[in-house]
């Protein structure tokens, strides 16, 4: 060890990807980590996790309590760095850094304008329109023809929310029928909240997520392509991939954050090489954060939080090279077993 005991902490802590953080903090060789896990839910079994230090439940990041109240859990615990992997959070964290920063936390995030537009696949798609490339994609309003939009994407298409996490709201009509009750019920969903659909083009083929970090400059410290191995049809939650290289797949996501100027800090990229024409479309960007399967970039050898810490820091990183193929990630369930008292006993900052 060659830091003294920093304190480290995971706001989105009851979400898979936080799994790599702690595995990279209880591995590291140069900062002896307290690791401190925060979440809005005292049910999230991560927060009971053995490696775990201390752990509270403070208010969901739409709560206008949450900035307070993260602040005085960063004063209470001394926290030296923040990570939040939240998609509708780290616009919050964003937009309140030099807050946050000021009480002692360093983070590692792009602005909040970047980060917005990187959850809104809508406005993802306009920033990028011309600049890579991309599926044919329609947005569902009120100028949308159902038969026109069915025809010329011939029938091969996905519905999804424009701003939503994960698998939520994906549709794979396998026929008009279908296409047709879809089409009714996200209508229906977004009289009732708000929220907003795309229709695109299905692109079938092999698929792949590039994880990368970028530092202050814009300069890549890594870029490291996954191929996704599952059979699902709709892989938006990975739970196998395996390491492996593809340069064309890797310039098409550094381009993507380039695009968006989602630096400095982590991105990971959706893409799928299409079996029909072999070029690589870009799907989406989950900007700000690491992928949930980001364990075997550990396991490789790449510290995801000790290069946070020396970038939040200011310091120079040397660029890592694209680790060797073959190491796969494969996701399990984990039951995590602790007294209910410990759930109710969890501290608020």
């Amino acid at each position: 060890m060659t830091d003294r005991k920093t304190s480290f902490l995971i706001t989105c802590g009851g979400g898979p990807g936080i799994l790599a953080q702690v595995e990279a903090l209880k591995i590291s060789r140069r900062h002896d980590a307290r690791i401190i896990l925060a979440d809005s839910n005292p049910a999230s079994g991560n927060l009971f996790l053995p490696e775990v230090d201390a752990r509270y439940v403070i208010p969901p990041c739409g709560d206008p309590a949450f900035i307070d109240a993260l602040i005085r859990l960063i004063v209470r615990e001394n926290v030296s760095f923040m990570y939040s992997g939240l998609d509708e959070e780290m616009p919050v964290v964003a937009l309140h850094r030099h807050e946050i920063q000021a009480a002692g936390a360093r983070v590692l995030l792009p602005g909040h304008d970047a980060l917005m537009g990187a959850f809104d696949k809508e406005v993802t798609l306009r920033r990028l329109d011309g600049k890579v490339l991309m599926p044919r994609t329609f947005v569902v309003d009120d100028e949308f023809d159902d038969g026109r939009v069915w025809d010329t994407l011939a029938g091969r298409l996905i519905i999804k929310a424009a701003a939503s996490r994960g698998g939520r709201f994906i549709f794979v009509p396998d026929d008009r029928e279908e296409y047709d009750f879809y089409l009714r019920r996200v209508r229906r969903v977004n009289k009732q909240t708000g929220m907003r659909f795309l229709v695109q083009a299905l692109i079938t083929g092999t698929e792949f997520n590039v994880s990368s970090l970028h530092d202050v400059t814009g300069r890549a410290i890594y870029a490291v392509s996954r191929r996704k191995f599952e059979t699902r049809p709709v892989k938006s939650v990975t739970t196998a991939a395996v390491i492996e290289r593809n340069d064309l797949v890797i310039k098409q996501a550094l381009n993507v954050v380039s695009a968006m100027n989602l630096i400095p800090g982590f991105n990971n990229v959706e893409i799928i090489v299409s079996k029909d024409d072999g070029l690589p479309y870009f799907i989406e960007i989950n900007g700000g954060r690491t992928a949930a399967q980001d364990a075997n970039l550990v396991a490789s050898g790449i510290n995801l939080t000790d290069l946070l810490i020396d970038l939040a820091c200011g310091r120079d990183v040397p660029t890592i090279d694209h680790p060797e193929d073959g190491l796969a990630s494969l996701k399990i369930r984990r039951d995590v077993i602790v007294p209910y008292s410990k759930i109710e006993g969890i501290a608020t900052p």
